[in-house]
């Protein structure tokens, strides 16, 4: 078992599903890469702070906990895209 899937067991609850999950869920969650809730799902329950130091870089960090876009921007965005090709 490598460093980064050492958590994967455990199982907390997921704010955005509704519904239990396990660590290996959020830790993949974003197409591969750790859901941007992921510091403030687990902190009480895992040392999430030093599991990102150790198996991320800070740039990786940011990019993970970054907020996505909403679902209405992206729709626009997407609309936008389309109206371009035509």
């Amino acid at each position: 078992m490598s460093d980064k899937d050492r958590f994967d067991s455990e199982s907390g609850y997921c704010r955005m599903l509704g519904h239990e999950v396990n660590f290996s869920y959020c830790r993949i969650a974003k197409n591969g890469i750790p859901c941007f809730k992921i510091m403030d799902c687990w902190f009480q329950r895992l040392p999430i702070a030093g599991y990102m130091e150790e198996n991320y870089s800070e740039d990786e960090i940011k990019e993970i906990l970054e907020k996505p876009a909403s679902k209405i921007t992206t729709l626009y965005d997407l609309i936008e895209k389309a109206r371009s090709r035509s």
